[in-house]
């Protein structure tokens, strides 16, 4: 019940963000001041095409009111840094957009600290640029830069269609770090957070250190950076339908939240210039984050280098639906080292072709953590750990109804050391280590496993008829509703096992799972 509470709370959210502006009585409407920076004057007003202003510093200059918009002309390049002052309020947010016709502007901070940066303010929505911020050497730097100390709860931040690349940050993270879009909060005498953010449908390519990156010194844990000894999560946050590529650590971490939604964002390629540990998609210091229908692939280390992490000080994480794909750490990280790991959940998940890992933990405790109803395919070539465990640590994790699949050379085991992890009901193809009554150890006759590009193509992973995976698997209570394709779960009952939970397909004659 609490996790279907949750999941409903996350779609209202996501509803929420779907429309910016909560209906309300109209409010007066502000002033338009645009920006040409080919053809503008700083001498002009500013309030018409015919008068725009010419530089980002006359901007920056200027102290915007509620319900002001700022418009960039198409088509042109602006040098330096974008940072406006002012603040919106309800229902009058300060916005930035473009006009003209042709390309998006072109904000290119030339190796500033920030390309697009926003400090101690709140109500701004910033759409359609692209952002760049780039030198002859790398530096500490970022694309868009959000940033709160000492101020109070700040309202509203809407990031939406900006495309953001060539960002040759260093490799640094936390409150001083470097990356594509960043959101921190510093100081320890006024208690501060974010209150509804909304990163929505962003491309963000070519960065360093990270793709999308929160931090705030008022944490639980100090892991990011340290504590100032209240921990204050940022409620309403929603990152959806952003595109990241090649990014150099890692790619989405939405640190100290509560109730985060993180759906239907693509993420190829991360850790291609760190030289320290990341992941694909990871919250930490946060309660009841939510991530579905993400896609990961590309990770280029074994630090870490997991598609998806569930990090210490995090207190019921929700993973599902989501795709990992040809990831050179692996599939999953339950991490914990000192801080707590408490009411995860992992399910209806698949992986395809993750080296390495596909379950590894940290040296740290794991409260409790329930991974079910996940279906991993090893093919040929690939070796995987399927569960790692690094130390005697005791650890309480239920790992059950999955599917695990290896096909041709290479290997796939399991790794237990600390007597914690309780398997169950699981199919275990050609996997070895496992424990007694961990499961059977039959061909699950995946429909067309290997097969899938992307999350939208997995279809192979469907069962085929006479699957011994078909209505065997353990029933779990609130299981969720659907799988990885939308079908129902039964409530009651003995499910598949596995990410499908379908009626079988019919698949012709021979094996089918056995790779190619």
């Amino acid at each position: 019940m609490r996790v279907r509470s949750l999941l409903l709370a996350g779609a209202l959210c996501g509803s929420l963000f779907g429309v910016v502006l909560p209906a309300g009585p109209a409010a007066a409407a502000g002033r338009t001041y645009y920006l040409d920076c080919a053809g503008g004057s700083d001498t002009g007003a500013g309030t018409s095409p015919r008068t725009a202003w010419k530089s980002l510093d006359k901007v920056d200059a200027t102290v915007f009111a509620p319900g002001d918009r700022i418009l960039l002309n198409r088509g042109t390049t602006c040098a330096g840094t974008l940072a406006p002052q002012g603040s919106g309020a309800a229902r009058r947010p300060i916005t930035v957009n473009t006009y003209g016709t042709g390309a998006d502007p072109l904000v290119a901070g030339d190796g500033a600290a920030a390309a697009v940066r926003l400090h101690n303010q709140q109500w701004w929505e910033i759409r359609n640029l692209e952002i760049t911020n780039k030198a002859a050497t790398q530096g500490n730097r970022r694309g868009v830069s959000v940033e709160l100390s000492d101020y109070g709860t700040a309202h509203h931040i809407v990031l939406e269609n900006l495309n953001i690349h060539d960002v040759n940050g260093d490799d640094t993270k936390g409150l001083s770090g470097s990356g594509g879009i960043y959101f921190t909060v510093s100081g320890t005498t006024t208690p501060s957070s974010f209150d509804t953010v909304a990163i929505r449908n962003n491309t963000i390519r070519t960065v360093d250190r990270e793709g999308v990156f929160f931090v705030s010194s008022w944490n639980r844990s100090g892991f990011e950076g340290p504590s100032a000894g209240t921990f204050i999560p940022w409620p309403n946050v929603t990152i959806s339908g952003n595109h990241l590529s090649d990014i150099g650590g890692d790619g989405i971490v939405p640190g100290n939240t509560t109730g985060a939604l993180i759906d239907h964002n693509t993420l190829t390629g991360f850790h291609k210039r760190s030289s320290g540990y990341n992941a694909g998609m990871w919250p930490y210091d946060s309660d009841n984050a939510v991530f579905q229908y993400n896609d990961t692939s590309g990770g280029t280390t074994t630090l870490d280098g997991m598609a998806y992490d569930i990090d210490q000080g995090t207190v019921g994480t929700v993973f599902q639906y989501n795709y990992s794909h040809d990831n050179a750490g692996g599939f999953f990280l339950l991490c914990n080292a000192t801080g707590i790991l408490r009411t995860a959940v992992v399910r209806y998940n698949i992986s395809q072709n993750d080296s390495y890992r596909g379950f590894e933990n940290c040296s740290g405790t794991i409260e409790s953590a329930d991974v079910y109803n996940n279906t991993i395919y090893i093919g040929p070539g690939v070796s995987q750990s399927v569960i790692q465990e690094n130390n005697t640590t005791l650890r309480n994790v239920t790992f059950r109804n999955n599917t695990v699949v290896k096909t041709g050379s290479g290997s796939a085991s399991v790794n237990l050391h600390g007597g914690g992890y309780s398997l169950d009901h699981n199919d275990l193809w050609n996997v070895t280590g496992a424990p007694a009554g961990a499961g059977i150890t039959t061909d699950p006759l995946l429909q067309a496993p290997g097969t899938a590009a992307d999350r939208a193509h997995a279809t192979g992973y469907r069962l085929c008829s006479g699957s011994p995976a078909l209505k065997t698997g353990a029933a779990i209570t609130g299981n969720g509703g659907r799988d990885y394709y939308g079908n129902t779960v039964p409530a009651t009952g003995a499910p598949n096992i596995g990410a499908y939970a379908g009626r079988a397909v019919s698949c012709g004659t021979g094996p089918v799972s056995s790779g190619s």
